[in-house]
């Protein structure tokens, strides 16, 4: 008698209940969450473990759509897995523990993928700080010949049992579990510690070493932003300039040369920001993204620093031909040109002047525009219907000159609702208050058809010189 393979088998079942209706159904469910876990397992393996968070999830719920059919005894199991890992690994580990639980209970399941549920499993007990329950897993997997087999999980295992033993201060097991990582993984998994631990000169002497051999990951854009959030803004520099010296690819020290700066802007250190978009710039001179958001960065320093009308046009035209394409310009400019078609429309109601304030305030943070916009409002048009709540807006950003604005709020307007706000009677006048809303909301309307026009203009004509300001 001729014996049938056992996977032969499971492989003729699919295909029968495939060509059934309620079995392709359960089969497009498993075919769904495998695609979508390969893929998640595919982007871990390349660091970018921010993207695969959402596929494991996205795998998660495609199994948990079988299990939620009947008859689905013949994927079951495999909905199990895929299930749990997804959850699991994209921190929904309550249900995933459950699911995962289920799967390792049942008599179905190859070896490799019972030590893909214990390890997720595992990552589980580590995410909720059970770090005796994770090591007791982890320890188990690690002389796991079916684990053996599988080169990425005892990376990943390995990986996750030097984190553990971290973080119950087991610093000779983790330094034992490092040196059977290798010499790829054994530096960054020390990097990791070190950055965890705020051990900041040991990162930065680590990821010297690193620079050196131009060995670039994105654990190092985590460690260099973790260094920024920290306040480490020199020491960010330092190993960004190492690796400006490296062999490392000209595309990895551009994009890392971002990181210099965006550490001292953190820093509220504007100046030495400055300065390191520049030295980017003119390094790396070519039309490349960073060099685009280095030039959009610089472009916004500038901005800031503006303290009049006037400068608004000649700050973006000057910026414009190398900063054009970088998403923070491109907001920046979008919203400058609305402050400026409100600013300079001619509408009696004040309405366009108040939502310029608005507009300076919220989007542009230059609170002196906003300033400017209202007190322009209060005097242009003093008996506007938007002219109370002008003044009244005007007063909160500058608190030195609010005596003044109050008194001109209750001189001018005596019965406006934002009178009697000031007074502290609150708004009483709610059909006045209705009304003014009515007249912001049919002005933006207009306005943001009038900056459609705007940019296209402004970005139709090469040689900005040529479009004179007003």
């Amino acid at each position: 008698m001729t014996r049938v393979h056992p996977r032969r088998v499971a492989a003729l079942v699919a295909l029968g209940m495939m060509l059934s209706g309620t079995g392709c159904a359960y089969y497009n469910g498993v075919y769904n969450a495998r695609q979508a876990i390969r893929r998640a397992d595919a982007l871990h393996l390349a660091g970018r473990d921010d993207s695969a968070t959402t596929l494991y999830a996205r795998a998660a719920e495609a199994a948990e759509s079988v299990l939620r059919k009947r008859n689905a005894d013949a994927w079951r199991a495999e909905a199990l897995l895929l299930a749990g890992r997804g959850h699991a690994l994209s921190g929904e580990c309550a249900i995933g523990e459950e699911r995962l639980q289920a799967y390792l209970s049942a008599s179905e399941g190859l070896p490799i993928d019972k030590a893909r549920a214990r390890l997720a499993l595992a990552q589980c007990d580590a995410q909720s700080r059970q770090f005796v329950s994770a090591e007791q897993r982890l320890a188990a997997l690690d002389t796991s010949r079916d684990a053996m087999r599988d080169s990425v999980l005892m990376r990943d295992l390995r990986r996750l049992r030097v984190r553990v033993a971290l973080s119950v201060g087991n610093v000779a097991l983790a330094e034992r579990v490092l040196e059977s990582l290798g010499s790829e993984d054994a530096p960054w998994e020390r990097i990791w510690a070190a950055v965890a631990s705020t051990d900041w000169a040991r990162a930065e002497a680590l990821l010297l070493a690193r620079a050196e051999a131009g060995d670039v990951r994105l654990a190092l854009d985590d460690a260099l932003a973790a260094a920024a959030q920290a306040g480490e803004a020199a020491m960010v520099d330092r190993v960004v300039q190492a690796y400006d010296n490296s062999p490392a690819p000209r595309s990895d020290r551009a994009r890392l040369s971002l990181f210099a700066g965006d550490a001292y802007l953190q820093r509220g250190d504007s100046a030495q920001a400055r300065a390191r978009y520049a030295r980017l710039v003119e390094r790396l001179s070519s039309d490349t993204v960073p060099v685009r958001a280095a030039q959009g960065r610089i472009a916004q320093l500038d901005f800031a620093a503006i303290d009049s009308m006037a400068q608004i046009r000649p700050v973006l035209a000057a910026s414009r031909p190398s900063a054009r394409g970088d998403a923070a310009f491109d907001r920046l400019e979008a919203s400058a040109a609305l402050f400026l078609v409100l600013f300079e429309s001619n509408d009696p109601s004040g309405a366009a002047l108040y939502l310029a304030g608005e507009v300076a305030r919220d989007s542009l943070r230059r609170t002196r525009l906003a300033h400017v916009a209202w007190r322009t409002l209060a005097q242009r048009w003093p008996d506007a219907p938007l002219a109370p709540r002008a003044l009244y807006a005007a007063a909160l950003l500058t608190p030195d000159s609010a005596p003044v604005l109050h008194a001109q709020l209750l001189a001018r307007h005596p019965t406006s609702a934002m009178t009697l706000l000031l007074q502290g009677h609150g708004v009483v006048d709610a059909a006045q208050v209705r009304a003014s809303d009515a007249l912001l909301e049919g002005r933006w309307v207009i306005a943001t058809r009038e900056l459609a026009d705007t940019l296209r203009v402004w970005r139709s004509v090469r040689n900005d010189a040529r479009i004179t300001p007003r």
